[in-house]
């Protein structure tokens, strides 16, 4: 690499914008239009959401898996699954009107095309990280703040294009926006070097396995908290849905302001097992606050893992495979957020008072596991960035 460290961490920045464009815009935009606007069976549409999130996790792994044991290929993978993302992505919804067969082929293609470009993009992290010391927290934070920024502009762009006949407009507008934002990436991805030498790439996740499952029980309950907040019982006070949304996205977003210092894996990992057992005394008070201090509180704590997560990785992980195993285990983790949620709320639109107060209980103890889970033992080695390659 020849540009500025600076310069490069911008254009990873200004990448990470573009891949999160399409990626919150999915989240958020798809169900409710395919439902709302073009008349699509809720339950087709909640299966299209699940099915497309369950294939994109595991061509995570695949697509990692690849890249170890071919690395010459890095920048084509990246460039063919952004190009693929940014034209299929609004087909995911406008192919409505021509039935289920051509949704479903638009939401697998997106998918599939969307892990080809995700994966490199977070592999990137191993070696921008290496470049100077605290590089992996700036980095995190970048991430953090660029997701934000993201979620910011959808709901935006969904405040202004949300009928059927201006959402087409809205659609191309953020898929060209990720086009020209993801494509800064591509010069910095490597053209033959790879991240860690194919003949050494792990067969199983290469990530220790505390953190691994820790980070993904602490993923399932502060998740599945946050979408709670969509349903509170009425006993609680509730801002609304849309200010929810708000008040998570910014307390995620404040996260990056938080000064953690991360100097090696041991720490982080250290830092990350506190995180869980501070979130707990501080859930428990903040849900008797009630209000939008307890939800902005609740995304910051979400936002915080999440950042030392990210920071963690590249001082963990052992090549691509280790991101694309991570990604897919984590959007599962995700799915099964919103299941514990739903098996939760029961067949009620919102919580029970006592069935809420159960469900809170059960989101503390699993902080509880996942900072056991996490918390570094034995000779734990405090920084293995010496098995990534410069």
């Amino acid at each position: 690499m020849t540009l500025a460290p600076r310069t490069i961490h911008a254009a990873y920045y200004a990448a990470h914008i573009g891949k999160s464009l399409l990626w919150t815009a999915s989240d958020l935009v798809t169900i409710y239009a395919l439902v709302t606007l073009f008349g699509v069976d809720p339950a087709l549409a909640g299966w299209l959401f699940l099915g497309g999130l369950a294939v994109n996790a595991f061509a995570d792994l695949f697509v990692g898996d690849w890249l170890d044991r071919h690395p010459r290929q890095t920048r084509a993978v990246a460039g063919i699954g952004l190009a693929g993302t940014a034209m299929v992505f609004p087909l995911t919804i406008l192919t409505a009107p021509s039935g289920s067969a051509a949704l479903i082929a638009a939401t697998l293609a997106f998918r599939l095309c969307y892990a080809a470009y995700d994966v490199p993009h977070n592999a990137m992290l191993t070696r921008l990280a290496a470049t100077a010391a605290g590089a992996a927290t700036r980095l995190s934070r970048g991430r953090t703040v660029g997701t934000g920024i993201a979620a910011g502009a959808v709901g935006l762009a969904l405040s202004r294009w949300r009928d059927a006949l201006s959402l087409p407009v809205m659609l191309w507008l953020l898929a060209g926006a990720a086009l020209i934002l993801g494509s800064a990436l591509l010069p910095l991805l490597p053209r033959a070097a790879a991240l860690r030498a194919a003949a050494t790439s792990p067969i199983g996740p290469g990530l220790p396995t505390g953190f691994l499952v820790g980070s993904l029980i602490g993923i399932v309950a502060l998740s599945a908290l946050t979408k709670a907040m969509l349903q509170l019982p009425p006993a609680i006070a509730n801002p609304g849905a849309g200010t929810t949304v708000l008040l998570l996205t910014g307390g995620r977003m404040l996260a990056a302001l938080v000064p953690f210092g991360v100097r090696d894996a041991r720490r982080g990992l250290t830092l990350l097992a506190s995180l869980y057992l501070i979130a707990i005394p501080i859930m428990a008070q903040l849900l008797r606050l009630e209000g939008w201090p307890m939800i902005l509180a609740i995304g910051l704590l979400l936002g915080s893992t999440n950042l030392v997560d990210w920071t963690l990785l590249p001082l963990l992980a052992r090549g691509a495979r280790s991101y694309g195993f991570y990604t897919m285990a984590a959007k599962l983790a995700l799915g099964g957020a919103g299941l514990a949620m739903t098996a939760a709320l029961g067949n009620h639109t919102t919580f029970a008072p006592g069935a809420f107060a159960a469900f809170v209980a059960g989101v503390l103890a699993a902080c509880a596991l996942a900072a056991w889970c996490v918390w570094p033992r034995g000779a734990f080695r405090a920084d293995r960035r010496k098995d990534v390659q410069a």
